[in-house]
């Protein structure tokens, strides 16, 4: 979350009601506890049964059995949720139409950062199967780096500023221009700034680290 200093405009923090009711029922189909047996997801045979209901604290979701192959499995099964334990899954759906960061999202839902990254790819990947043409998938903002609409006072770059950590004196955040590599605290440019001045945001792709695996 960013610091309340200056005079800045809070970070947007909307919902995709329409997403989150559609993906909240895909949900909702998949993890069910319905018993009724799906067709096999190796081997796409129609005899399948019930072997083991969902229960507490295992199974959570009941596994079936493929009689033409032999082979016990879920409806997750051959998905990109394959897997995948969610967390306050409501918050977590909520959360994917939101313009926030992951880290901020990791404090909501308390589990590290890297965990929302794996569910944010896993669903967004599980949500083009569902629906080829995208348009769901492209509703997804969270994860989405977001940064200040402000003129880098050292070079003069316009749409080059980002968040980059915290002082460590006084724990204020710091921004960082990608043109020049200039460094200022987010107060100090406040500071300079005009009076009627308010500091917008804007989100950006952010493209996934070449240091980051999966």
């Amino acid at each position: 979350m960013l610091p309340l200093v200056g005079h800045y405009r809070p970070i947007p923090d909307t919902e995709d009601e329409a997403l989150t009711a559609w993906l909240q029922g895909q949900f909702d189909e998949i993890l069910s506890h319905w018993e009724a047996p799906p067709r096999c997801p190796h081997c796409q045979g129609g005899e399948t049964v019930l072997a083991t209901r969902a229960a507490h604290p295992k199974p959570v979701i009941p596994v079936f059995r493929c009689l033409d192959c032999d082979v016990h499995f879920r409806r997750t099964t051959g998905t990109p949720l394959s897997g995948l334990k969610f967390q306050k899954l409501p918050q977590f759906i909520r959360l994917l139409s939101q313009q926030r960061p992951v880290t901020d999202a990791a404090d909501v839902l308390g589990v590290k950062a890297v965990t929302v990254v794996r569910w944010i790819k896993r669903t967004r990947q599980w949500m083009l199967q569902l629906d080829p043409t995208g348009h769901w998938e492209a509703k997804v903002r969270l994860g989405m780096e977001i940064r200040p609409e402000i003129t880098c006072p050292h070079c003069g770059a316009v749409d080059r500023m980002h968040y980059r950590g915290f002082d460590a004196d006084t724990g204020e955040r710091r921004c960082r221009c990608d043109a020049c590599g200039y460094y200022r605290r987010l107060s100090d440019l406040l500071q300079e700034q005009g009076p009627d001045f308010a500091l917008e945001h804007r989100v950006a792709v952010r493209p996934p680290s070449s240091r980051r695996k999966g």
